[in-house]
């Protein structure tokens, strides 16, 4: 798993974001408190949210290191789909009953 600090400039660098001292302003930051958070140093919550929100990364991927970058932007389950993973998860045969249904729905 990676850390916060690889996690942040893996967000930087997908975002095309190449000058630290801009990043910085937009954040209202020095630039020296980005660098500190490039490395890995202690990082607020307000400023964790800020960062969040000015490269668009889910906040659990930032912060926790779980899920995914763009995880946020992943419309939320509808009832009957929420419906559907616990009812599979809770079959005793979920494993191959789930890949079963992979291969009825991809056609393969």
């Amino acid at each position: 798993m990676s850390s916060r600090a690889e996690r942040l400039n893996i967000a930087i660098r997908q975002r095309g974001i190449m000058k630290m001292m801009s990043l910085a302003v937009d954040l209202g930051v020095d630039e020296s408190a980005l660098s500190r958070w490039r490395r890995g140093g202690a990082m607020t919550m307000h400023h964790a949210m800020e960062v969040c929100s000015l490269l668009d990364v889910s906040m659990d991927w930032l912060v926790m290191g779980r899920g995914e970058m763009d995880l946020h932007r992943t419309p939320p389950l509808r009832p009957e789909e929420l419906q559907l993973i616990t009812t599979l998860r809770r079959h005793p045969e979920a494993p191959s009953l789930l890949n079963h249904l992979i291969s009825i729905l991809t056609g393969r």
